[in-house]
């Protein structure tokens, strides 16, 4: 078992498992009432089967890791120029990723790794659970600002975007994944 992010899950799940079904409708109600309860808009997830599902993924939960240390040297660093980590390092041990994510800013930080909601919809502030309103994780995030993170170390990745935040240079890119080559695993993510 990977990570894997998903999207149209309860259409997946009306069609092929009416339990799932239930219980994901269930908890998007939840994470709902925390949106209106933060003034942000409700999300309306699609049943509509006219439209495809969509799931990425299916690589090792660790590799998040990787991405979020870089990440949080990007945010340290000012003028971070990136450097091959120690490849015997656990991103999870260091110190700087640690206090980072503790600052709890940051939807890519602060998310869970494995359960819980990225909502398309833009909101700075991530949105967390309540003992009234449990859900999923934990924790909402804005799949928006998301984006907006992971723009920001783009380019520092090597990976180039156009103006539309198509990546340009796609052939390169899984060329370094396929050698390994530095920052692989964070480009893969």
């Amino acid at each position: 078992m990977g990570l894997q992010i998903s999207s149209g899950l309860l259409i997946e799940f009306k069609e092929n498992k009416p339990e799932g079904y239930e219980y994901y409708k269930a908890e998007l109600e939840k994470v709902n009432k925390l949106l209106l309860e933060n003034d942000i808009e409700a999300h309306q997830e699609t049943e509509d089967k006219e439209l495809e599902t969509l799931a990425l993924g299916g690589m090792p939960f660790a590799y998040l890791h990787y991405l979020r240390r870089f990440f949080a040297y990007n945010m340290v660093h000012e003028d971070w120029t990136p450097e091959v980590f120690d490849s015997a390092a656990e991103p999870t041990d260091d110190p700087i990723l640690e206090e980072e994510s503790m600052m709890m800013y940051s939807h890519l930080l602060t998310h869970s790794d494995s359960a819980g909601f990225y909502i398309p919809q833009e909101f700075d502030e991530i949105i967390f659970e309540t003992d009234e309103t449990p859900v999923q994780g934990g924790i909402i995030g804005s799949s928006y600002r998301l984006l907006k993170e992971l723009k920001e170390i783009a380019s520092k990745l090597g990976v180039i975007l156009d103006k539309n935040d198509q990546v340009t240079n796609r052939d390169a890119i899984k060329d370094d994944i396929f050698n390994n080559r530095d920052f692989w695993i964070e480009k893969e993510v």
